[in-house]
């Protein structure tokens, strides 16, 4: 039996997409072998099936591709922009930023001198690697940083009083030496959507104010 391959939106065999075949095509990586310099890998259970897919981030002109290898050799992959070049944040990061078991991909979008914006991706059997967007259907991104003025960062967290798992914190200091004006956004994610769920206004808080306080590395899978 031919298996199929989805490339870019389009099937073909595992021929037309093997390993070695180019450079948009990475080979899997074995032990103790090293990414090429354009790429980052990790390990990672997109599909549920117990088992790991080879997860790499490499560059293509102006755009960053992430892909993903199965254990059965197919392949599929999802291209987005980037400003960030190079290895600067390339290595993805696995989240389950709905806390249900299902792992999505976190990608660097963009970095600024403080700030680094971050893209998500889960996989849909049959569609590939889709991007998670708002309920209007544009692409969603969250950030992490900040500096002496102003804060960003995002946090998981399991389901509150409704099904929201996902919150982004936005901060900025009105003044030296004053306090934190924001706003602390909740959501729900529902597969490839994400949905808000409530927000929490805040004016003149400190720095340590459990507000503002979010931790990216609570969206790690458990």
């Amino acid at each position: 039996m031919t298996a199929a391959v989805l490339l870019g939106g389009a099937l073909a065999t595992p021929g037309a997409a093997a390993a070695g075949d180019d450079r948009d095509t990475p080979a899997p990586a074995t032990p103790g072998t090293a990414a090429p310099a354009d790429s980052a890998s990790v390990q990672a259970d997109i599909d549920g099936d117990g088992g790991p897919e080879l997860i790499t981030v490499r560059e293509r002109g102006d755009h960053r591709v992430v892909s993903a290898r199965f254990a059965d050799h197919s392949y599929v992959e999802s291209a987005f922009p980037s400003d960030t070049a190079g290895r600067l944040h390339l290595d993805p990061r696995v989240a389950d930023l709905g806390r249900d078991g299902t792992q999505e991909l976190v990608v660097t979008t963009a970095t600024g001198a403080n700030t680094v914006t971050f893209a998500a991706f889960t996989y849909v059997p049959g569609q590939g690697l889709v991007r998670v967007t708002d309920t209007g259907g544009e692409p969603f991104t969250f950030h992490d940083g900040g500096g002496a003025t102003s804060l960003v960062s995002y946090a998981c967290h399991e389901p509150d009083a409704g099904d929201a798992t996902f919150t982004t914190v936005r901060a900025q200091r009105t003044g030296e030496g004053e306090g934190l004006d924001g706003v602390r956004t909740r959501y729900a994610v529902h597969h490839d959507t994400i949905v808000p769920r409530g927000r929490t206004v805040f004016h003149d808080v400190p720095d340590d104010a459990r507000v503002v306080q979010a931790d990216p590395d609570s969206c790690a899978p458990a």
